[in-house]
This record gives C-alpha cells, structure tokens and sequence, in this order.
C-alpha cells in the first residue's frame, strides 16, 4: 500500500514534518475507512464490482506507482504493445480495487463453500493432521489473503508474515479486518525467530513471496534476475516441512477457487541446505510466472521487481551470504 494515497505529492516533505506526516495518514485513514464501512453495507459480489470501478479510476491517477506497473508488466510481457500494458495495468487497478471492498466480506467469503473452493492436488499429513506444520508460499494473485482462510478451512493453524503498512491508522484497520482470516499476524520485520517459534509450536507458516527483496538472491523470474527470500525453502529445510505453493484464482466477482499444489521437493537432496532453497525457491517462482501469465490482470505487482533497464542475465546461484537472513 502506497505510503500516502492522497498527499503523494507531499511526501518528502511529509517525511520531514511530523504534523504534516500524521495528517496525511489520518486523510487517507478516513477515507479507507469511509469506502469500507460502504462497502460493508453492499452485497459482496456488489461491493466487489464497485471496488474494480474505483480501483480502475482512481489507480491510474497514483502516476508513480502505475509506472511501476507498467515497468513490470513491460519486462514480464514484452511482446504486448503500450496500449495493451496500460489496458492491463487498468484492469490490475481495478482487481486491486475489489481486493480493498472484499476486506469486510473477508469472514462471509471464507465461510462459503461456493465463494472458496479448495482443490487439494496432492494429499499431505498436514491436511489430516494439522498438528504436523507445513510452509505454503503464494503469489500477489487475486485476493491473496484468502490463502490463511483456504489454511483455517483445513482446520490447520497457521502463522502468516504480512507486511505493515507505513500508516499506523490503517495497520490497525486492515488487522480487525484480517481477524476473520484465524491466522496469526507476523510483522515482516524481524520475523526469523517467530516464524521458527511457530514452526515448532506445529502451526503452518504461510508467505506472499513474489516481491523483491534486496537482501535476496538471484532468481530468474521472466528471464531477469530477480533478488527473491529463499526463507521459505530453508524454513521447509530446517524443520523437514513441506513447501507448498497455493494458488488464488478469481472466478467470478468475490468467488475463487484456491489450489494447493503438490510440494516443491530439491533437485539434489544431497547439495548444501542454501542451495537445496535456492532451488526450491526457483521452481516456486516458475509457478509465479504461470500463475501471472494466466491471469496477468489479476497480479498486482505494485512493488519495483528488477531494476530499471536491468538486462536479461543468467542466474549465477545463491551466494555466500546466510539465507536465513533473507526473511520476507
């Protein structure tokens, strides 16, 4: 979430006066509060097909995160025409849009069978006993929170990383919305420790791992370098849990089919355990890269991936930093 939605123009000076700051945040907390106590009094599928209305109108006018849009859309589908990337990034406004009027829904959506349909393609231990943790990785696809509803459906307690928004007010909003979702809440930040806590107190773990991270390291995602966590494979690793992609499909309005592929196994269970992850973490993201090219509209990738004018390079392999420094 863009740190000012409606003073965008007067962040820098934001960051440098406190008052202005703290004004900005209660602006754009007042009107998120306003739009989701509307929504709220909608029919689900309505106040999802008025959040893609706001979502398509207002998005573009965010010019620096559109850009960002188009950027990543440029590198991850080249062979589209300008038209076709500003159609595309339009339409990602607009799904991003229906995510935001489908957070007060969030307990009705996942309590109907109809709404969320769970499609389980390789039978786990974890899923007949939920004490036995598991590590699910996804995508920026879809409505994404639906992942920890798909886990609480399953009855498998879960942990979830999330990252916080830089406006406090909105933190607290978007977390009494989430608390439909049953999961624990771990703060991006200085995660390690409470992810491995989770993990052997039995809960499942679950990351949205398709951003960049620039501790990270090199991962092909659409032929370019991209610096990826390889913390949920080595989590996988260290605990010998299974690493799991779930995938969020929007069907139709606020209906989706989740899927829940079969686990990532390494190539070579003999290689290093941070080179056991880096493997594990390129195949997750080739699943990425399927899951974008299916429903490109549906990807929100608000967040810069690669650099500007990066070239295609091959991946060179992890390096020898820690992995276990490269949370989330």
């Amino acid at each position: 979430m863009a740190e000012f939605i409606l003073g965008s123009s007067l962040r820098k000076l934001a960051r440098e006066k406190g008052w202005l700051q703290d004004l900005l945040w209660r602006l754009d907390f007042a009107v998120i509060w306003l739009l989701s106590k509307l929504f709220s009094l909608l029919p689900v599928d309505t106040a999802s097909r008025l959040g893609a209305r706001i979502g398509r109108w207002t998005g573009p006018k965010l010019k620096r995160k559109s850009m960002i849009f188009k950027e990543n859309m440029s590198t991850a589908f080249p062979d589209l025409k300008t038209a076709e990337i500003d159609e595309l990034v339009a339409a990602a406004w607009g799904q991003a849009g229906r995510v935001l009027a489908e957070y007060p829904h969030l307990a009705a959506i996942s309590a109907d069978p109809e709404r969320l349909v769970v499609d389980i393609l390789h039978e786990l231990e974890t899923y007949t006993n939920p004490e036995r943790p598991c590590v699910f990785i996804t995508a920026h696809q879809s409505n994404w929170e639906l992942c920890a509803s798909t886990l609480g459906r399953l009855g498998i307690p879960s942990a979830v990383l999330y990252s916080p928004p830089t406006n406090p007010y909105l933190d607290r909003l978007l977390k009494e919305s989430r608390l439909a979702l049953n999961c624990e809440l771990l703060p991006r930040d200085n995660s390690t420790r409470s992810m491995m806590r989770a993990l052997k107190q039995g809960r499942s773990i679950g990351f949205v791992a398709d951003r960049r991270i620039d501790e990270g390291e090199p991962v092909c995602f659409f032929g370019h370098d991209k610096a990826s966590t390889t913390m949920p494979a080595w989590l996988a690793l260290k605990f010998n849990c299974d690493l799991v992609p779930l995938h969020v499909e929007r069907l139709v309005d606020a209906r989706y089919k989740v899927t829940l592929h079969p686990p990532v196994i390494p190539s070579d269970t003999n290689a290093e355990i941070k080179v056991q992850a880096y493997d594990m973490t390129q195949q997750v993201h080739r699943y990425f890269e399927e899951w974008a090219s299916q429903q490109p509209q549906d990807w929100f990738c608000s967040k810069r991936l690669w650099p500007k004018n990066s070239p295609t390079t091959p991946v060179q392999g992890p390096s020898d930093s820690e992995v276990v420094s490269h949370a989330a």
